[in-house]
């Protein structure tokens, strides 16, 4: 399978329907929206019950830690599903599982976990953030990129913090950190390179793109969930799994092993081979090749969260196939994204820097007049700029007509590409 075939869901579509208690969460989190943002809604609901499933369960050596990252201009209602999902804590009795809105710094980051190893952390336009913790300067902030990969890598074993004079400071077992953070496109764009693929940050985040044209609505009430549901999540809050066999450093666990069904496990075979047979057919040279090393991972996470889902109150959740599909659809919309996001802002040189930049402005201005392009274009030399249109024709990306504009026959240039 090449990536070309694996990409069979485009931006905005075919994200899997939920059932149980994310359908819900994300259904409420749309009605009381200014602007519905779908994509969102789903993203929160899903980083939501990972929290609440923090160090309670595993299933085939994962636990269910998520890091998603809400990407929308300004204005298009990305803070609505962050307010509901503060909302919904207190709702619950779970204030205590909020956890920062900033990194300040690498210690703000890891000083707590000893005392609060399961938290999630909302973080509101986190572009600046982003761009500082996978720059690769050599500064504190930096830091806390590598920390943040350790740490989702730790959720099934011991995190060992960071030495100070007073010996290590955060040091804990199985810590479960889950972040939801938001964004624009140009913070984002900023925030991501090779660099912050290559070092495993990207290949640990789940992106959902948000619509930036929806229209607003007005919302008349605000219903607040279903009780039905509120009882759930109060029982998922307040379960408290029975030690296991499985230890770490000589301590019982108490932690409960998620089984799955034969149908289940066939699938997951089905699927793993799938993703591993395009990490190997993928060139080392490859930036999304440590991307493509987490999709399996990163399915397993979002198979067990959706198992945990439709279980009901005083019963213990078992993966079945309705689980791995919703975890390898996700996944799938999920790569789609980012190897989207990969080819307008991953550069391979100058040239192809200059390039991407150039496409990237006819995608967001179009139609526009071929003067006006040249006018907002002035970084761009005459003669690049015409044998870029002229590829761009050529490979059927765009359309250039004659048109009456402003009572001027002027040339327009229309963006057509996917």
């Amino acid at each position: 399978m090449s990536v070309t075939e694996l990409k069979i869901f485009k931006h905005g579509e075919h994200l899997p329907d939920s059932t149980g208690m994310l359908n819900d969460i994300s259904t409420w989190i749309n009605k009381t929206a200014f602007i519905e943002q779908p994509d969102f809604a789903f993203s929160a609901s899903l980083v939501f019950l990972s929290t609440l499933m923090g160090r309670k369960f595993i299933f085939q050596g994962m636990a269910p830690n998520l890091y998603v990252l809400n990407v929308a201009p300004s204005g298009s209602g990305k803070d609505n599903c962050q307010q509901k999902l503060k909302q919904l804590l207190s709702d619950i009795n779970t204030d205590y599982l909020l956890g920062s809105g900033d990194y300040i710094s690498d210690a703000s980051l890891m000083d707590s976990l000893d005392i609060r190893p399961t938290r999630l952390d909302i973080m509101d336009e986190c572009g600046s953030i982003l761009k500082s913790m996978t720059s690769g300067k050599a500064d504190y902030n930096r830091k806390m990129g590598d920390i943040l990969t350790e740490l989702y890598t730790s959720s099934t074993s011991k995190y060992l913090g960071r030495a100070t004079a007073d010996g290590n400071k955060g040091a804990c077992t199985r810590p479960n950190v889950n972040i939801l953070g938001s964004t624009t496109p140009v913070g984002f764009s900023e925030g991501i390179s090779r660099t912050a693929i290559e070092k495993g940050l990207f290949g640990r985040m789940l992106v959902f793109m948000g619509d930036g044209d929806k229209p607003a609505k007005r919302v008349k009430d605000f219903p607040r969930l279903d009780i039905n549901t509120l009882a759930k999540l109060r029982y998922l809050a307040s379960y408290k799994p029975p030690e296991s066999d499985w230890s770490i450093g000589g301590l019982a666990q108490e932690v409960y092993e998620i089984t799955a069904t034969d149908r289940a496990n066939e699938l997951l075979d089905t699927y793993f081979k799938r993703f591993d047979d395009l990490r190997m057919e993928t060139e080392a040279g490859n930036v999304l090749l440590p991307i493509i090393c987490r999709l399996y991972q990163q399915m397993v996470k979002l198979t067990m969260i959706h198992a945990v889902s439709r279980t009901k109150v005083n019963e213990l959740p078992e993966v079945d196939e309705i689980d791995v599909e919703f975890g390898y659809r996700t996944m799938l919309y999920c790569f789609g994204t980012l190897e989207n996001i990969v080819e307008k802002h991953i550069y391979d040189g100058k040239n192809d820097a200059i390039a991407k930049k150039f496409i990237n402005h006819i995608r967001s201005s179009s139609p526009c007049t071929k003067s006006e392009l040249t006018r907002t274009t002035r970084w761009l030399d005459k003669r690049n700029r015409d044998n870029l249109l002229s590829e761009l024709v050529e490979g059927g990306d765009i359309l250039i007509t004659r048109e009456e504009v402003n009572n001027r026959n002027q040339l327009v240039i229309k963006w057509i590409g996917e």
